[in-house]
Formats: structure tokens, sequence, C-alpha cells
């Protein structure tokens, strides 16, 4: 390899940050970059604007989920967010607000897909995906708590029956809903909870 290659190849991996050179001394690998901040999203939900703000970028990434779940979902697809569904309806009345089993049924629409990309996406969310646990969610009463969770349960109910019928429209209409209904509870539960924005 001749010398001219050498040095625009080292020039090169030296503009994207990857060699640096120390004079007298040679050209050595850097260390990677570290990246501030660790995650595109919130480290946690700490105030109520922040979970909405949330919310609706979910909105842009999760709604089309549903779409192409529908499109493209297969029985086993299907049998992961009945699982999920089970799971949800099984802890509606204790502690845990049912937010496993509710990010479950999401990551299995995000499997749907057949798109590693939205896999990842719920991945990375982790327990911000839900974050009624994280905030501290309490409910005036077993009933205020019950009907929270419900409502939830419906809407999941129809994003699956649009998915298992194949209904793309059907499907990003649900989560549509399912989303913008999670974004009202949120505002309702922090303005009768009176958590700042």
């Amino acid at each position: 390899m001749s010398r001219t290659v050498v040095r625009e190849a080292i020039a090169s991996l030296k503009a994207e940050g990857r060699l640096r050179s120390l004079r007298g001394s040679g050209v050595y690998v850097s260390e990677p970059p570290k990246v501030l901040g660790g995650s595109m999203f919130m480290e946690a939900p700490q105030d109520i604007a922040d979970v909405l703000d949330l919310i609706e970028f979910r909105m842009s990434v999760e709604i089309e989920a549903a779409g192409l779940a529908a499109e493209r979902r297969t029985e086993t697809n299907l049998l992961r967010m009945e699982q999920a569904l089970t799971q949800f309806a099984r802890h509606l009345a204790d502690n845990t607000l049912a937010t496993d089993a509710d990010r479950a049924f999401h990551r299995a629409i995000a499997d749907a897909t057949n798109n590693s990309r939205f896999r990842l996406f719920v991945d990375e969310m982790g327990e911000r995906l839900i974050p009624r646990r994280a905030l501290g969610a309490s409910f005036s009463d077993e009933k205020d708590k019950a009907e929270f969770l419900e409502n939830i349960q419906t809407e999941h109910r129809r994003i699956f029956e649009a998915i298992s019928d194949r209904k793309p429209d059907a499907a990003r209409l649900a989560m549509r809903q399912h989303l913008e209904g999670g974004r009202r509870r949120y505002r309702e539960w922090s303005l009768a909870h009176d958590i700042g924005n």
C-alpha cells in the first residue's frame, strides 16, 4: 500500500475522531466519544410534561407499528399479544399497575411489524414506555384505579382485534385512540393529584 493511501486513511479516521496523533510518538486509536445523556429519551419521567411529550413522540412510531403489525402479523405474534392481554387482566387488582404486561403488549406489536427497529424502540424505552409506576401513580380509591386500567385494557383489545383481522387502518386508529387516551388520562391524573408541569 502506498504512503499516500495510508495518509489519506489516517486523515479520514482522524476527522471521524477514531484516531489521534501525538507529535513525535505516532498515531493511536481514540477512545469512543462519550454520549451525553445516554439516550435520546428522557432518563426517567420527572414530571407530567415529560410524560406527555414522550407519549406524543410514541404516537409517531407506534401508530405506524400497529398498521404494519396488521399487515405482517403471524399466528405466533397474535399468541404473544393474547398472552400479554391475559397477563394484564391478571394484574388489574395488584400494585404493579400492570406495567410489565402493558409493555409486553406493545413489544408484541413491535415484533409483529417484522422490522427490528420497532422492537429496538420498545426495548430502548424500557420502563419509560409505561411511566405510571415510575411516576408513583396513585388513585383515590380502588374503583378509580380499576377504571383507569380497564380503559387501557379495552383499548388494547381494540388494537389486538384490528391487528388480528388484518385491518391496518383500523389498527392505526385504535393505537392513536389508545395513546391519545393515555395523554388525556395522565393529564387528568396530574391535575387531580396536583403534579407540577
